[in-house]
């Protein structure tokens, strides 16, 4: 896709040296892996299109357990979905929408730790 975007992001993503995986939550569906990540979004390689403006209840699972958890739930909305430039996959980039204060601990740890 040669669409241009604006950035819009505050904060800084940090590129994973791990593989975490991500599921909707509600359908136990695997969704994709992690790519990058920052404490307000992060993008997604995932086989599959997903749809701009898409809300989903997610479940990150964790490399290792961190401050106690094994996985970070949150509700994150798809703000753009396009084929990946290095991969067969599509890239999808999130924006956090609500996570809890117990699961926000939990992801500060595992961007600064991975």
């Amino acid at each position: 896709m040669n669409e241009t975007f604006t950035e819009q992001r505050r904060h800084v993503r940090k590129r994973l040296d791990c593989t975490a995986f991500v599921f909707d939550t509600i359908t136990g569906e695997k969704l994709g892996r992690l790519f990058d990540i920052s404490k307000e979004g992060f993008m997604l390689l995932t086989t599959r299109e997903l749809s701009a403006q898409q809300q989903l209840n997610l479940t990150m699972e964790l490399p290792n357990t961190i401050s106690g958890q094994h996985n970070i739930e949150l509700s994150a909305e798809c703000v753009w979905c396009q084929p990946s430039s290095f991969s067969e996959d599509f890239g999808a980039g999130f924006r956090v929408k609500t996570i809890s204060e117990q699961d926000n601990v939990a992801l500060q740890y595992f961007i600064r730790d991975f």
